[in-house]
């Protein structure tokens, strides 16, 4: 397969039997000897690898409902869902996915460089009462979607915060080897983790929010210029009209729009002074009903536009 390894991993029976089918299939290729697994109990589960293949491996897997929580320190490759767009992973890449049945892909590790990574798995009774909407509504919000919401699937990949990347060589470099206190240590790292990830779904939903928001306003405004070309117009009138501060106004407004609120509000005066000069009226009725109060700055306006004085246009209309 053009000098990469392809492997097959079923599902197994069990939570933590399918939280290590990823990693160790591989028993052709020795990784389950840079492999670690803590079952932390309570359907809390944290793989750990680290290694460097010598070349291209494809990995299919299949698993059944669970929500994970993978981060790549280091190493390249992508990771898909069946039906789905693969993610890129690279050095600091977060990746949460969430199922809630049975679901296959295909993960692909580039070789000739070290892979090191983690993943926190909850299995779906952990999270019955948290975060469920936060990662299925706003996850689009972040890097890169590449769910499969027909098959109830979510993943999302997005560069992983400081206090995530923190949490991860913390886990990593637990120093405890007692049984017991290694357990209790990695599973307050594992739910604070869990912390973080939910706090920067929060966040990316609100950001989402205020942005749909402030679209809201600025649609808004731009009818407002529309339906009262009239009306003398300026930035800071525009903002108190729609609720929104003149700062994210302007900068929302050349976002989507594509023009300044000065330009676009000059554009559209003058494709309504165009219409109004064919249909017959007047100069100055188009100028007055256009907003401006000056013919001359009207007539200026209009040159600058059209290549043409009102008066000859009109003539020729």
């Amino acid at each position: 397969m053009d000098g990469r390894t392809a492997m097959t991993v079923p599902p197994q029976a069990g939570y933590a039997q399918w939280l290590t089918a990823a990693a160790p299939a591989v028993d052709g290729l020795g990784w389950e000897r840079h492999m670690s697994v803590d079952d932390l109990g309570d359907g809390v589960s944290i793989a750990m690898l680290d290694l460097v293949p010598t070349e291209d491996v494809v990995i299919a897997v299949e698993g059944p409902a669970t929500f994970s929580v993978s981060i790549f320190l280091d190493g390249e490759g992508t990771l898909a869902i069946d039906g789905g767009q693969p993610l890129e992973v690279t050095p600091g890449t977060a990746v949460v996915c969430a199922t809630d049945q049975t679901v296959s892909g295909i993960d692909t590790i580039r070789g000739g460089r070290r892979l090191r990574m983690m993943d926190v798995r909850f299995q779906p009774s952990v999270l019955q009462d948290l975060g469920g909407p936060l990662w299925r509504r706003y996850g689009g919000a972040l890097l890169a979607d590449c769910s499969v919401p027909e098959r109830g699937a979510v993943m999302v990949g997005f560069p992983a915060p400081a206090p995530l990347l923190q949490i991860a060589l913390q886990i990593i470099s637990c120093a405890y080897a007692h049984r017991d206190l290694r357990r209790l240590y990695l599973r307050g790292k594992a739910l604070e983790l869990l912390a973080v990830v939910m706090g920067t779904f929060l966040n990316a939903g609100h950001t989402a929010l205020r942005a749909e928001r402030d679209q809201s306003k600025i649609d808004a405004a731009q009818r407002l210029m529309e339906e009262r070309l009239h009306e003398p117009w300026t930035i800071a009138r525009l903002a108190r009209a729609v609720g929104l501060n003149e700062k994210s106004l302007k900068a929302g407004f050349r976002a989507h729009v594509g023009h300044s609120i000065h330009a676009y509000l000059t554009k559209v005066r003058m494709e309504a002074a165009t219409q109004m000069l064919a249909e017959g009226r007047t100069v100055t009725e188009v100028a007055l009903a256009t907003g401006f109060a000056s013919l001359s700055h009207f007539s200026t306006a209009f040159r600058k536009a059209t290549g043409l004085p009102p008066s000859a246009f009109a003539r020729r209309a």
